[in-house]
């Protein structure tokens, strides 16, 4: 199933999968070919599908053949006159039985039930698929975000090395302030405590992502910062009318129900008769107590009635026990429902308004570049200090690490959208891999500008 997964995903959109070994797609075929969780929900659909075969086989003829070959020794016992005698043959036997149900509505509604099972299975398996995909979104994204995070203290740092490197020099030859060099080495000395930090978290956010893909990620490539960030395409309420009628962990929590609720009705039936047709058919040559006999053959047929009377209370305890699990799925059914409702509506308006809050977090980083040049120019002419320039980098800094989070944010919203509608599917993960990943030559323009 999960081959079959990757290879529709391969070869009906015709990806260049393996050109790249650590954009999202890539790191998608390693997870879809190793996920536990997806190989277990294989395995339940695989289990409820040989049980549903087993209940349909209850209503399917039952045909034995018994062939008995026995070796018997007679004494007849003397009677009066009548001399004993002792005789030694063999006996054969052979009986063909078929038997069919031709009333057993218990089992055929059990049957049903577990068709209802089946399809629940299914459906769980399709979350599970979608749950992957989402969760390597998510872990993704948080990985780009910790990577990020430390290239842009690193830059902040080399900013500061390099302003360091020149206040020294000034101050050897006392046309700087010692307090400038002081604080300019405090703040390298932070930043290099912050580094430490950052490159560790944005190494586990890479071990997470190996929990799902199975295998070491060494690097992940680049965010597009100039992506287009297309609103949701259709109402709030319309999208949340879809969650709940595709989502399929709430189509799977239905069919549960459904299941339950057939099993109330099957186990009620177990207090009805069952009629079966027999029809068995006999060689033999020998009788009754194995008495030697002329070969003979005998064909029967006929219907048996079997109308339970007593069983220990083990049916009302079954019709107890299905009632019980019934009400659990109906509660299991409506808290999923709010939930859903509930993220459906938070990650629709966070998505809505991501694009909003990415052209702001444009303009914040514009004017933060703006400001920093400005002070570096007024600490050159003696007009701002030293601590209002470490502050303008320390801004600059920070609105870069906004505008990231801003896309990021929308990336997370988007991807919980489409997983709680359901649609959270392999051409989706498409459009998700070519708005985050950029080309070399993108990237290349994007370290320029942080070493800036």
């Amino acid at each position: 199933m999960k081959s079959l997964i990757f290879l529709t995903l391969c070869t009906t959109l015709s990806l260049p999968m393996l050109a790249r070994s650590d954009d999202l797609l890539s790191l998608y075929e390693q997870a879809v070919l190793s996920s536990p969780e997806l190989l277990g929900s294989e395995y339940a659909v695989e289990l409820a599908k040989a049980q549903e075969d087993r209940s349909f086989g209850e209503l399917l003829p039952q045909i034995s053949l018994v062939g008995n070959y026995s070796l018997n020794h007679l004494d007849n016992i003397k009677i009066g006159r009548t001399p004993g005698s002792s005789t030694d043959y063999p006996g054969t036997r052979a009986t063909l039985s078929m038997q069919q149900p031709l009333f057993d509505l218990q089992s055929y509604l059990l049957m049903r039930s577990q068709q209802a099972k089946t399809s629940q299975s299914e459906e769980a398996l399709l979350n599970a698929h979608q749950k992957l995909i989402s969760q390597l979104i998510e872990r993704y994204v948080d990985a780009l975000e910790s990577a990020d995070k430390s290239e842009i203290i690193a830059a902040e740092l080399e900013a500061t090395d390099r302003q360091l490197v020149r206040v020294k020099a000034m101050q050897a030859r006392e046309m700087a302030m010692i307090t400038d060099l002081y604080e300019l080495e405090a703040r390298t000395q932070t930043l290099r405590t912050e580094l430490i930090d950052s490159e560790n978290n944005a190494r586990v956010a890479l071990n997470q992502l190996r929990e799902l893909t199975g295998s070491a990620v060494e690097q992940l490539q680049p965010i597009r910062l100039q992506a287009h960030l297309p609103e949701p395409d259709d109402t709030l309420e319309n999208w949340v009318k879809q969650a709940g009628q595709i989502n399929p962990e709430l189509l799977s929590l239905r069919r549960a129900l459904d299941a339950a609720r057939q099993s109330i009705t099957a186990y009620r039936a177990g207090y009805l008769p069952r009629i079966d047709l027999q029809v068995n058919g006999t060689y033999s040559d020998t009788t009754i107590y194995n008495r030697q006999s002329q070969p003979f053959d005998i064909g029967t047929a006929a219907v048996q009635a079997t109308v339970p009377i007593y069983a220990g209370g083990t049916t009302s305890a079954k019709i107890r026990e299905a009632e019980a699990r019934t009400r659990l799925a109906e509660a299991q059914l409506e808290q999923k429902l709010r939930e859903l409702e509930k993220m459906t509506r938070a990650a629709y308006l966070d998505m809505k308004t991501s694009p909003t809050r990415s052209n702001a977090t444009d303009q914040q980083l514009a004017a933060s570049e703006k400001s920093r040049d400005a002070m570096k120019k007024g600490y050159e002419l003696g007009v701002v200090t030293i601590v209002d320039l470490l502050n303008a980098e320390k801004r600059l800094s920070d609105a870069r690490l906004e505008q990231r989070r801003a896309r990021y944010r929308y990336f997370k919203a988007r991807s919980s959208l489409y997983y709680q509608a359901g649609r959270l599917i392999a051409p989706e993960l498409i459009v998700f891999n070519d708005a985050l990943v950029m080309d070399n030559k993108l990237g290349l323009q994007r370290k320029t500008n942080q070493s800036k």
